[in-house]
């Protein structure tokens, strides 16, 4: 009894290949702009808010001060610094003991005080300023607005560099991809034409080659999801040991729900830019041949 094996059409491989290529750019295109966000919250959280108190302040009333301003929800952390530890820093810092040559310590009691990312713009360190001036015994509130200022224009910069080569794949992509469905349907323009001749309705002969073209866009998807992965694992592991010391971190423990809402909006995104792109193109190119005379499919 002979057994029946199935028919492999070699000319489904290359809209697979195509589609694979351009969801892989894609994706670490998103992967790279995701990770840039990620490094510039973590410049702007390293931005600290100083908050200076009178030389008549106690200890005790800072510590009180400090409570509060850690309940806060823009506070990521805040500490106290003394006088004495303030000017231990400046000694390492300097190389030269100022204390001794001007023979006391001009430097007063202040917490160090870092803002979330979210919260790290000018108007909103402006707001956090005033409401820091309301506390019993603070003298000056020294935040490096100016430096938030600079961080966030390279933000908006590298945005927008990413945005315009999303927009630039996207183009590529179509035109790509349309090219290798085309040419796989080609192949089958004489089965098109046999099957209008038949009687068959337009959607009836469109259908199977919409289905397909979901198919092949969902096997490239999961294709470049693999060496999107791959390249995290092999790339992002050796750019995080050799630029940020290991310190960097795909997930963040303290927002996992959101960062996991983000990678789910890219992965979602690739795989609908890729099944809608080939429908279209699919959809586009069957419809050449439906319309075309019997002498130009020669």
């Amino acid at each position: 009894m002979a057994v029946k094996t199935k028919k492999r059409d070699p000319s489904s491989w290359p809209p697979i290949i195509s589609i694979s290529i351009i969801l892989f750019l894609l994706g670490l295109s998103g992967l790279m702009f995701i990770t840039g966000q990620k490094i510039v919250s973590n410049l702007k959280e390293k931005v600290y808010v100083n908050v200076y108190f009178d030389k008549s302040t106690t200890e005790r009333e800072i510590l009180t001060v400090l409570d509060s301003i850690k309940k806060k929800a823009y506070t990521r952390e805040a500490y106290y610094l003394s006088s004495d530890e303030a000017a231990k820093g400046y000694k390492q810092e300097l190389d030269q003991d100022f204390v001794e040559i001007l023979g006391y310590n001009p430097l007063p009691d202040g917490i160090e005080l870092s803002v979330k990312s979210k919260y790290g713009d000018h108007n909103t360190l402006r707001i956090i300023e005033k409401e820091l001036y309301k506390y019993n015994g603070v003298t000056e509130v020294v935040t490096q607005t100016n430096l938030i200022d600079e961080i966030n224009k390279n933000k908006e910069l590298v945005s927008g560099i990413f945005a315009a080569l999303a927009v630039l794949f996207i183009f590529i992509s179509f035109f790509l991809i349309n090219g290798t469905i085309r040419l796989s349907i080609y192949s089958k323009r004489f089965l098109i034409r046999s099957m209008q001749l038949v009687g068959a309705t337009e959607m009836f002969i469109v259908k199977p080659f919409l289905k397909k073209s979901v198919i092949q866009a969902l096997i490239g998807f999961l294709i470049s999801v693999f060496f999107l992965f791959l390249t995290i694992y092999i790339v992002g592991n050796w750019a995080n040991d050799l630029i940020f010391s290991g310190q960097m971190k795909w997930i963040d423990a303290d927002n996992k729900q959101e960062e996991f809402i983000t990678y789910g909006i890219l992965f979602t995104s690739l795989m609908l830019i890729g099944v809608l792109i080939s429908l279209i193109c699919t959809y586009w190119s069957t419809k050449r041949y439906l319309h075309s005379k019997i002498e130009d499919l020669y």
